[in-house]
């Protein structure tokens, strides 16, 4: 195993919170020892809003683990979706632009 270089302090809570907001943190929850470097950058602007209606109870759900995580339940949802578009794609083999 590789030893994983730490994160350099942050200046400000600010610059900290940019940079959590721009990069897609699930690879961490799927390998804790994943290079921060690895991280892949978030696309900065969303052009498109979709609503997607569920059951109070999945949205509850959705609430709970996204708080889990330090992350809002839109965020946590569009990784979920994107992910899922990533697996379908590897299935299909062919590629979907994000």
């Amino acid at each position: 195993m590789k030893n994983i270089k730490p994160i350099k302090p942050f200046k400000t809570l600010e610059e900290e919170a940019v940079f959590w907001d721009n990069h897609d943190v699930s690879e961490i929850f799927r390998n804790p020892n994943v290079s921060i470097s690895k991280l892949l950058t978030l696309e900065p602007k969303k052009d498109v809003i979709m609503t997607v209606r569920v059951q109070k109870s999945v949205k509850n759900k959705i609430d709970t683990l996204a708080k889990n995580k330090g992350i809002n339940s839109t965020t946590l949802s569009r990784m979920w979706l994107i992910e899922r578009l990533q697996k379908e794609e590897n299935m299909l083999g062919s590629k979907f632009a994000y």
